[in-house]
């Protein structure tokens, strides 16, 4: 797989309208998170939390895409409420089969988003 699909899936979660576009995910296809270690679907949880996440920080995207065959490094930002900037490099390790993907794995630093963690307890 080259970095096409890989960089597909952070281009869907950048999206604004937090729709996951037809035919890029499996049926049953799961995202893992470092930061708890829990496994829930890719849709609709993660684009569920996504727009949890705009509604407190409208401008939240991912920034520096770089991908490669099976991964994509990012930076997540966004302007908080207060006015002060979010900004966490992350990576992806997407996980594909038949064309689509069935996980991925998103490593993140907790410190960098504890911000937004506090913002969306």
């Amino acid at each position: 797989m080259s970095g096409t699909i890989a960089r597909q899936v952070v281009e869907a979660l950048a999206d604004p309208s937090s729709t996951p576009p037809e035919g890029l995910f499996a049926p049953g296809a799961v995202t893992w998170h470092s930061f708890d270690e829990v496994e829930a679907p890719t849709v609709p949880d993660t684009f569920a939390s996504l727009v949890a996440i705009r509604a407190v920080v409208p401008d939240f995207t991912m920034t520096e895409l770089r991908t490669g065959d099976g991964y994509a490094q990012y930076v997540v930002t966004g302007t908080l409420p207060d006015g002060s900037t979010l900004r966490a490099p992350a990576a992806l390790v997407v996980h594909v089969d038949g064309g689509m993907v069935t996980r991925i794995e998103e490593y993140v630093d907790t410190g960098q988003l504890a911000p937004l963690f506090a913002l969306l307890a």
